[in-house]
């Protein structure tokens, strides 16, 4: 390529070595995300206005200050997203030695094949970072990857060899109260893989999970340990904020297509769409 001069050439490198953008992982998501078919009813373009809970949590990422972030949900609500996002945003903007651990071997295999290598193929940004595990490259298999600044191991919880090796920066737990309660005897695999990331002193440990038995649920016990923030939805008529509870799901005995949410201040009834709106 011709330059029409020695500042123009020089502009131009200056372009290729400049620094990233600083962006929260909501901001990285919305400008660079795309969503894959095999994983989302509404493939193409990311939007965070349309999951506005999970923006805070995705921006906690990366703050100063924060190394340990919990999200305890309800299911289908979107907590894959927010690892892929968490995940994507880190192999493009800050890469490192990152870990995501799965309740088992099979999981990890699911998620690889079915979330990660369509995220990877269909979001541009990233497509060039990791090579097809079917090049031969010994560097990105299945369950590990290797891309600029940094890799990524995918292992299970009952896999004590996985959670025991090297050091990692981010540590991703999903699904935690499926996980074994020991990997092998090594003892609790939460533990192993926490221990990996005390040499950074930017660690980031995310935990996410549906919660399981109330008492002995991991998530709920991680939730608790935190500032246990909740997301709170207006009342469309009354304006009153307030958390959804499933205690407020109101329908006609027999016919469940009647359902709706019931304001807990107003008796206000939400339709489907309503609650929708009101995020």
């Amino acid at each position: 390529m011709k330059y029409a001069s020695a500042s123009e050439m020089m502009g131009r490198v200056m372009e290729l070595f400049a620094p990233p953008p600083d962006l929260t992982v909501s901001q990285w998501a919305d400008a660079y995300r795309r969503l894959s078919p095999e994983s989302s009813a509404s493939p193409g373009r990311w939007y965070t206005s349309k999951v506005p809970y999970l923006k805070e949590p995705m921006d906690m990422v990366g703050r100063p200050g924060v190394r340990r972030i919990s999200l305890m949900t309800s299911a289908q609500v979107g907590k894959s997203s927010f690892v892929e996002n968490t995940l994507g945003y880190l192999m493009h903007q800050d890469p490192c030695p990152i870990l995501i651990v799965q309740p088992t071997i099979d999981s990890v295999k699911m998620f690889s094949k079915e979330r990660l290598a369509p995220m990877i193929r269909d979001t541009p940004v990233l497509r060039d970072k990791v090579k097809d595990p079917r090049s031969r490259d010994a560097n990105n298999t299945l369950m590990s990857k290797q891309f600029p600044g940094g890799t990524l191991a995918m292992v299970g919880s009952n896999a004590p060899a996985g959670l025991a090796s090297r050091p990692i920066r981010a540590v991703m737990c999903d699904e935690v109260d499926r996980f074994e309660l020991s990997a092998g005897t090594e003892g609790d695999p939460i533990n192993l893989a926490v221990k990996r990331t005390t040499t950074f002193w930017n660690r980031i440990v995310i935990f996410v999970s549906t919660p399981g038995d109330k008492g002995t649920s991991r998530i709920e016990m991680e939730f608790e340990a935190g500032d246990q923030r909740r997301y709170w939805c207006p009342c469309g008529d009354c304006g009153e904020f307030q958390i959804l509870k499933w205690s407020n799901v109101k329908w006609t005995d027999g016919d469940p297509d009647s359902a709706y949410y019931e304001c807990e201040k107003c008796g206000a009834a939400w339709s489907d769409y309503d609650r929708k709106d009101r995020k």
